[in-house]
């Protein structure tokens, strides 16, 4: 395969750019990946909560959504395992998920996530007590109510997209490390236009047959240069990771209701996140301010890991969408241009999900019927 020539150029290589590119070569598309390595991927630093079941979600096409992701996952795991890749480093597994109401005067804001969660999905989450909780999370404090969701699963960002990244080469994807500086494209003077070479910083255009915009917290620079509005910025996220000498690979994930979640790993690793930093541009530095904060909310519903090991604190840019949902489809007045961002927290379990179906309709796939959740998802609510 020629590395400037291909069917699909896919512009960023976090999960939802190389889930993309693995689903596409899938396909049969040939592919590259335009990547610049800048710092804060949020890939990079998410600690991967798959419970679409626990979701406060009240858009039933939403939920519906979440539940077809997370049950995607495990279609993907064998898709990459399938390619003689071990899945193992991703890090996937079920483990559980303990929703947390902390005290008593919490309630009013648990009671009717309870109810709305368990009238949902009772088959796989149900109440209980708070030393029940205690036997399976030793750590934990003693809180008010506890509900128990079973279906929940974790995956590691970063293991994951390096598991997809082997598998995409195996399919024949190829990678191109480069800053994207603008497209070259025909058409134009009210007629849909095509983008026919994207323009790389200090190297020979990339000539492609179309292109996915999978940019993340980097989207909206990328809707300028295609004349159309990318409403997407940065969240900024810091989670610390502690190291325990507990069964942490037979703990389940911890997510209080008001506060920071837990999400225990093999190999005695636990962690903790994660900050929400609106307006912190992209910014990625740690800060004493964000960890302080992790570990004062963590030592609060977990005073059992008061003697874990400080390991380190990672930070992600969360590409979040100014309506808060994901943009994904064709962008308008393109005929060749694709759009896969603004998952924002949701994105390790949202972007993967999102990928198989954009690829579906970028090859012209039969396309599994989503409905109008799947249609407000389209770029074209910005123009």
């Amino acid at each position: 395969m020629d590395a400037t020539k291909c069917d699909v150029a896919v512009v960023g290589a976090g999960l939802v750019g190389l889930s993309l590119a693995f689903e596409l070569a899938g396909h049969g598309a040939s592919v590259i990946v335009i990547d610049a390595g800048l710092a804060g991927r949020a890939t990079s630093a998410g600690a991967g909560i798959l419970s679409p079941d626990t979701s406060a979600e009240v858009d039933e096409g939403a939920f519906a959504f979440g539940l077809d992701a997370g049950e995607h996952y495990r279609h993907l795991i064998e898709a990459i395992a399938a390619e003689g890749v071990d899945p193992s480093a991703s890090g996937y597994a079920k483990c559980g998920l303990l929703s947390l109401c902390l005290r008593a005067h919490e309630d009013p804001w648990f009671a009717p996530f309870a109810d709305q969660v368990i009238a949902r999905s009772s088959h796989v989450v149900s109440e209980i007590s708070s030393d029940e909780a205690r036997q399976i999370f030793a750590p934990l404090s003693r809180v008010h109510r506890v509900l128990h969701c079973t279906s929940a699963a974790r995956v590691d960002g970063r293991g994951m997209a390096d598991a997809l990244r082997t598998a995409a080469v195996r399919r024949g994807v190829l990678s191109l490390d480069a800053t994207v500086v603008g497209v070259a494209a025909h058409g134009g003077e009210g007629h849909r236009r095509s983008v026919r070479h994207i323009k790389v910083e200090g190297g020979a255009d990339v000539e492609c047959g179309a292109m996915a915009v999978c940019g993340g917290a980097w989207s909206a620079p990328m809707g300028e240069w295609l004349d159309q509005s990318l409403p997407i910025s940065p969240t900024k996220g810091q989670i610390v990771h502690l190291g325990v000498d507990g069964p942490s690979e037979t703990w389940p994930i911890i997510q209080p209701l008001l506060t920071h979640y837990l999400v225990p790993w093999p190999n005695g690793r636990v962690a903790c996140g994660g900050t929400f930093e609106v307006g912190a541009g992209f910014n990625s530095t740690v800060t004493a301010a964000g960890v302080h904060e992790l570990l004062r909310e963590c030592l609060n519903v977990a005073p059992g890991l008061a003697n874990a090991e400080y390991l380190e604190t990672r930070v992600g840019l969360r590409p979040s969408s100014i309506d808060d949902r994901p943009v994904a489809g064709a962008l308008p007045g393109w005929d060749n241009v694709w759009v896969a961002t603004g998952h924002g927290a949701s994105g390790l379990l949202l972007g993967p999900y999102t990928s198989k179906l954009l690829a579906q309709a970028i090859t012209q796939s039969e396309v599994h019927e989503q409905g109008d959740y799947w249609r407000t998802l389209s770029p074209a609510r910005f123009s």
